[in-house]
């Protein structure tokens, strides 16, 4: 078994190799991007309850406002191919969950419902006018059921990229020989084990000035695997990733993916009862087209394993009468990373839709 700083490495690395494979088949062009002094500092700091605050970032005019949601870890930095060209058609907002980019600490572990009341609290805080498009990626997805679930009224239609979705990990393990079914599991707790180990590094204050190998393993700042990620943004992260907040929200985050003594993992309980629709409420579902499995899983079962990644996202995309599940090719999980202009393009169908309504 590895040791937690090379899982971390391994994982970033595996990360890397398929964002640029899928670069190197689909070669995109890139238009008009956030500029990367928007993510060196805190933008607007919205107050939820009085003193605990939100970064957040909004650009364009015209309704609806589009809100972005990052993936699990991730800042509204993963959102900088996207937000500029979806501003040129509405007026569009990307924030920092509690603990990431420039949102203050977290006051409890993270789970979906905290996650929607905060987005319900920032929205009114903020003057935000309901009902807005959701944009969620990955675990921001599931954020997104458990919203519509809640405050329906707030979402004109969404998008979700390459999303997450209740029971997905007990599917794709279902899927596997028995002697891999753990595989994905025992990944991600290498995993966090290694970013438990960054955290320890972090709030003993080695990751500032970092003097050791495993302290610079913490700082390799890939985690969208990007290999065109900016020298000005990549500082910016990395020194974010120094700041213990950062690996706390982080570590909480991905915990949700895991199940704890038996239990269901906490997405999945969460959304179980919810019952989300959108209704006649525009939906995009947007899928990576690059098999990549999962964390562990055999290349061999890959295959199986994607199946039932996109039979999740097909019954996603059931919940609307005007759903639509899309396959991206050339893409791996950060679709708005390796082909933004299909997320963009989705986007402007779904504002367009509800514009009609």
């Amino acid at each position: 078994m590895p040791s937690p700083k090379k899982a971390l490495s391994l994982v970033r690395v595996v990360a890397t190799a398929a964002a640029m494979a899928a670069m190197a088949l689909i070669g995109p062009s890139r238009a008009e991007t956030v500029p990367s002094a928007v993510y060196a500092t805190a933008q607007r700091l919205i107050a939820l309850d009085g003193f605990r605050r939100l970064n957040l970032y909004c650009e364009g005019s015209g309704s609806p406002t589009v809100v972005l949601d990052a993936g699990a870890g991730d800042g509204m930095a993963a959102w900088r191919y996207v937000q500029a060209e979806v501003a040129k058609v509405t007026r569009v907002c990307a924030y920092d969950r509690a603990g990431l980019g420039f949102s203050d600490a977290a006051d409890r572990p993270f789970n979906l419902r905290g996650a929607v009341e905060d987005l319900h609290s920032l929205t009114s805080a903020a003057r935000i006018p309901a009902p807005f498009i959701y944009v969620g990626h990955s675990l921001a997805g599931a954020i997104g059921l458990l919203y519509v679930a809640t405050y329906p009224d707030d979402i004109a239609g969404a998008v979700l990229v390459d999303p997450a979705f209740a029971g997905e990990l007990q599917a794709m393990q279902a899927v596997l020989p028995p002697e891999n079914r753990k595989a994905m599991q025992e990944a991600f707790e290498r995993s966090l084990e290694a970013r438990r180990a960054c955290l320890a590094l972090a709030r003993k204050g080695m990751l500032a000035e970092p003097s050791s190998q495993e302290a610079r393993d913490c700082l390799l700042v890939d985690w969208d695997g990007d290999p065109a990620l900016d020298p000005a943004l990549r500082q910016t992260m990395v020194r974010l990733q120094t700041l213990p907040r950062v690996w706390e929200a982080q570590i909480s985050e991905r915990q949700s993916f895991l199940p704890q003594q038996g239990k269901p993992d906490g997405l999945t309980a969460e959304l179980e009862g919810a019952n989300p629709s959108f209704g006649a409420k525009p939906l995009a579902v947007l899928t990576r087209g690059v098999e990549q499995g999962g964390p562990g899983v055999p290349a061999a079962d890959t295959a199986k394993v994607e199946a039932e990644w996109r039979a999740g996202h097909d019954r996603l995309a059931a919940l609307s009468k005007l759903g639509d599940d899309r396959i991206v090719p050339g893409a791996g999980h950060y679709i708005q990373i390796d082909r933004p202009q299909a997320v963009i393009d989705a986007v402007r169908r779904v504002v367009a839709v509800a514009r009609l309504k």
